[in-house]
């Protein structure tokens, strides 16, 4: 019996893959298959995973044309045998002990979804940030519906699968695949339709992955990636499909205003102080226009308590000059709270 299968979508990772690789087959449960998804790689992808594959029956390989991160997860899953399933991106690293420990707490609690902290590595240094839910309790499908799934649209911070394990006859049963070309991210489309169903989940404070901001990546580049332009895209889409009805129209709808304006509040920050990307000028009118936009408007002056509520001072200020449309005020104050955090 193989208790779990790990896929991992590869696509010219050959720089960090062999780290990636070692730190499965080092895993202290071993009756685990690591389903590498070759994904039209034209770098020494292949022959790297071709090579561990010759001293290491638990590796699969599957060789397709490039069809991107969503295509191969969904083409690993369907081929996947485990009990439970999880996902590993190919420049990221598990510790020895991970799938070892989710899976005793997966199956010690009859769980359909464990998921574990995360470890990141940003400008060279590490954090680890804790769950928004308490650790080490089992959450039933009624407080998944009423309180975890809200949450998830409101925010951002659950939607990677790469530090989860999912029950696969539970994923198989309800035909959760990933999404192609959306909004949200396929990742979060992937968690939600599966909280969706799931009947039960634990969070645990065991940190076990470690996710690699490599250098240079688009989610840094600010000039290259038009962040308040996802963010509307994120509020305009619908998604009725993916909760199974366990959400209301209003209530979405709210939520996802309120996720707007959180966006909003962070993009400000992030132009504002990107002092090597792009001209201030241009990420002046850039934010002008943002907080200017009628959704914008409309938002955070229908929900001003919601918004505001368990803000800080400063972030209030902020709030305040959006909805008033103060440009001048707002890039004082965050070129204040920039320098004042420097020091």
């Amino acid at each position: 019996m193989i208790a779990l299968s790990v896929v991992v979508p590869v696509y010219n990772s050959a720089v960090y893959l062999d780290e990636c690789i070692q730190s499965l087959l080092a895993q202290t449960l071993t009756n685990c298959e690591f389903i590498f998804v070759n994904d039209g790689s034209k770098d020494d992808s292949q022959s790297i995973i071709e090579s561990h594959q010759k001293n290491d029956s638990r590796i699969v390989l599957i060789n397709q044309e490039n069809q991107g991160v969503s295509v191969a997860r969904s083409n690993g899953i369907a081929i996947a045998k485990g009990t439970y399933i999880g996902f590993v991106d190919a420049d990221d690293t598990v510790e020895k002990d991970m799938f070892q420990t989710l899976y005793t707490i997966a199956t010690q609690n009859k769980a359909d979804i464990v998921v574990s902290r995360v470890k990141k590595e940003q400008d060279g240094v590490v954090v680890s940030h804790p769950h928004p839910f308490e650790s080490e309790v089992v959450f039933d499908a009624e407080y998944i519906h009423n309180q975890i799934i809200p949450y998830m649209i409101q925010k951002d911070n659950l939607n990677s699968a790469c530090n989860k394990i999912y029950q696969l006859d539970f994923i198989n049963q309800h035909q959760i695949r990933f999404p192609k070309g959306v909004a949200l991210g396929e990742d979060g489309l992937f968690n939600m339709k599966a909280l969706s169903f799931a009947k039960s989940i634990i969070f645990t404070d065991y940190t076990g992955y470690f996710y690699r901001e490599v250098a240079g990546s688009a989610t840094r580049n600010i000039v290259e990636k038009d962040y308040f332009k996802q963010t509307l895209a994120v509020y305009q889409f619908d998604f009725t499909q993916f909760l199974n009805g366990k959400v209301s129209i209003q209530n979405e709808q709210q939520l996802k205003g309120l996720r707007l304006i959180d966006k909003v509040l962070a993009i400000v920050a992030i132009y504002l102080n990107a002092k090597k990307s792009g001209s201030f000028s241009s990420r002046y009118r850039y934010v002008r226009n943002m907080i200017h936009n009628s959704e914008v408007q409309k938002n955070i002056r229908q929900l001003w308590a919601e918004v505001t509520q368990n803000k800080s001072k400063f972030e209030k200020f902020i709030l305040y000059c959006i909805k008033s449309k103060w440009m001048f005020c707002i890039v004082l104050a965050t070129q204040y709270s920039y320098l004042r955090n420097k020091k």
